[in-house]
């Protein structure tokens, strides 16, 4: 890597989002570094005859840090063709070769679609590993924390009995499966079985408690 160019963008990145968003970011970062080690060595381990992967590390990295830079002034919603927008414009500054921009861009795009099993090779391999970093985030049980907070911000005066609280739950222990299902590579579904397992133990246990008990 050129040295200097990822903490240029990690900065940006920073600046952008602010300390606690950021800090999300860098799991992601995190996790892309640990999937493109691991299929690393997968691919070193095929035989010559196989077809290989090559990783430009440099531009997962950097997509990583930029995949999401537009959502505090702008949202969520489509975030990823405004992020790879704006990460064009920044890198472009920069010395980085185009083509390494164009991968920052294809992989930002690509982070937010999941794609099934047939349409997977049509995406670069910088994007499939950034769309698995990102989901794995979300398969913890923090998600389900998370995911009740959103609830309450969105319908503060809604009334929560424990039969809105069951289909909340089971709403979210679908989505769950979804992007599980969803993930594009092995390691990112090894890394994520074990979560993925417990998320969904306690999910199912909560829901059958409350089926049980009377509403609150």
């Amino acid at each position: 890597m050129e040295i200097g160019v990822v903490p240029i963008v990690a900065q940006h990145a920073r600046s952008l989002l602010g300390k606690e968003r950021f800090r999300y970011v860098s799991a992601v970062v995190a996790n892309c570094k640990m999937l493109a080690l691991e299929l690393d060595m997968r691919e070193e381990e095929k035989g010559d005859d196989d077809p290989r992967e090559n990783i430009d590390l440099e531009a997962l990295i950097i997509a990583a840090y930029l995949h999401e830079i537009s959502t505090a002034a702008h949202g969520f919603h489509e975030h990823q063709l405004k992020s790879a927008e704006m990460a064009v414009e920044f890198l472009s500054g920069l010395d980085i070769p185009v083509e390494r921009v164009e991968k920052v861009q294809q992989a930002i795009l690509a982070h937010a679609t999941a794609n099934a099993a047939e349409e997977r090779a049509s995406t670069s391999i910088e994007g499939r590993i950034l769309y698995d970093a990102d989901k794995l985030g979300r398969l913890s049980g923090l998600a389900v924390v998370t995911s009740l907070v959103e609830f309450g911000a969105r319908y503060p005066d809604r009334a929560v009995t424990g039969d809105v609280l069951a289909a909340i739950l089971q709403h979210i222990e679908e989505r769950f499966v979804e992007l599980y299902q969803s993930l594009n590579t092995a390691p990112a579904r090894e890394m994520a079985q074990v979560k993925f397992g417990n998320t969904l133990a306690f999910l199912d246990g909560v829901i059958e408690h409350l089926a049980e008990s009377t509403p609150v």
